[in-house]
């Protein structure tokens, strides 16, 4: 089948590669046919697509292509009981419908159809995954019983974790965890997390917040990750690292962040993700001494901050 991933476009980079990781997490084999606006591909294994769609932040939903055509689409697509149409102009929707009504005898629902059909330009597809975008907005930092003016949006943490490609029940670490947006993004989809922190203030908020959104299997460690051990291998880290006036350690953030590498480094399973925030790309000759650097995403986070999301394999 051909899959068209509907993306959310608010980020150039990221949306196409978390879409990219999801896949590849659940051994998905595919082949990229297109992405400019919308993700399409041809998809060669049996997907769950409703556990793709739970995971992925960047993206609307998840469509399979049964035409190019109105009349191919009617030849491929079968629809029982109730149905909307979505995408395209007006007349076009309303001909469609029209059709359908008349030759296949279901209903039109525009408010809880059995079926969706949409149309993405050329391609008419058939609705089989919507991704929940607004539990995203339910848990923004001020939702949550203790929140930092500083936090990142949680599609943006999602999105890092989905970028690190960990399964559920692996063990994810954020050695700069803060009040938890990353740890709470993973927890959520069934990851094992560990978080560290050096400030007990932002420990004791960080288990309030994780607390308060049923997370269970975790564990907080107040402590400067560059002097503690985790007592085991990762499966991932991902973290957004201190910065400017809001790191405890402003005065010297390069020495944190060079001996933050190394220490990250001895803590991952060689092969796996590490998935960072920075906000410059100054540091790349040393991060190169432990990992190859993959990927690079800049995202403006707030109006005056810009940070370098990368992703990292251990050597």
């Amino acid at each position: 089948m051909e899959a068209l991933f509907e993306l959310s476009k608010e980020h150039p980079t990221m949306p196409v590669a978390e879409i990219r990781a999801c896949l590849k997490t659940y051994g998905v084999k595919y082949d990229e046919i297109y992405h400019n606006g919308i993700f399409i591909a041809s998809v060669k294994s049996r997907v769950n697509w409703e556990k793709i769609a739970d995971r992925l932040a960047m993206s609307f939903s998840i469509n399979e292509i049964v035409g190019k055509s109105i009349e191919e689409m009617l030849e491929n697509i079968e629809i029982e009981g109730s149905f909307k149409v979505e995408g395209g102009n007006m007349e076009l929707r309303k001909k469609i419908g029209k059709i359908i009504v008349e030759e296949k005898g279901a209903k039109v629902n525009l408010e809880n159809p059995d079926i969706v059909i949409k149309i993405f330009g050329k391609y008419f597809c058939r609705e089989i995954a919507r991704i929940d975008r607004s539990q995203f907005e339910t848990r923004r930092p001020m939702q949550r019983p203790f929140s930092m003016p500083t936090t990142m949006h949680p599609r943006i943490a999602r999105a890092l974790v989905n970028l690190a490609e960990i399964k559920e029940n692996e063990v994810l670490v954020d050695p700069f965890c803060g009040t938890g947006g990353i740890l709470i993004e993973a927890g959520l989809i069934g990851i094992k997390i560990i978080g560290v922190e050096i400030k007990e203030e932002l420990v004791k908020g960080c288990q309030k917040n994780l607390e308060h959104y049923g997370i269970k299997n975790y564990k907080l460690c107040n402590a400067d990750m560059r002097k503690m051990d985790i007592g085991l291998e990762a499966d991932a880290i991902v973290t957004d690292f201190p910065y400017g006036r809001a790191s405890h350690l402003s005065d010297e953030l390069e020495k944190l962040y060079k001996e933050a590498f190394e220490k990250m480094a001895s803590w991952i399973k060689r092969g796996r993700k590490a998935v960072i925030g920075l906000p410059s790309m100054k540091f790349n000759e040393e991060m190169k001494k432990y990992f190859e650097i993959e990927q690079i995403h800049p995202a403006r986070v707030h109006k005056s901050l810009i940070r370098f999301f990368y992703v990292l394999r251990k050597k």
